[in-house]
């Protein structure tokens, strides 16, 4: 299971998402994709983030309507002896900020069948809503 925490800011128009892996799991479904030394929490290569990013990228989507957000890796680093924390951030325009969002989620999917990820979605502070993914359910929609 993946935990994660998306919090959307529209006074300053952006959004943070933190997740959170088991090292083991995400680091063995990586090196599958993107083979490379092993990862340093303590001082990530490019190699690193260039390969979590693209992982995330591919298995994560953020959407406000049609408009889906760039997210960027802003921080990776261990903060328990097993667990994992990337935090990526994107930049909202007005334009694009309504109040329903689409968010795919299938990361770790391909490794496991059991797997299932959870995102806390956060607007300026407040919980919005518990997101549950799933193989059979991989995006979910929701009114902010």
């Amino acid at each position: 299971m993946t935990t994660g925490k998306l919090d959307i800011k529209t006074q300053q128009k952006t959004c943070t998402l933190t997740l959170n892996f088991f090292i083991d799991d995400f680091e063995s479904e990586l090196l599958k994709i993107f083979p490379q030394p092993p990862f340093n929490y303590e001082s990530p290569s490019d190699e690193m983030q260039n390969a979590i990013q693209s992982y995330v990228m591919d298995n994560v989507e953020i959407s406000f309507g049609e408009n889906t957000i760039a997210l960027s890796i802003s921080n990776i680093k261990k903060i328990e002896d097993n667990v994992c924390q990337v935090t990526l951030s994107g930049d909202i325009n007005n334009s694009v900020l309504t109040n329903v969002i689409t968010i795919k989620n299938t990361l770790l999917f391909p490794s496991f069948n059991k797997q299932s990820n959870i995102i806390h979605l956060y607007m300026d502070g407040q919980k919005k809503h518990i997101l549950q993914f799933y193989k059979t359910a991989p995006v979910r929609t929701v009114k902010l």
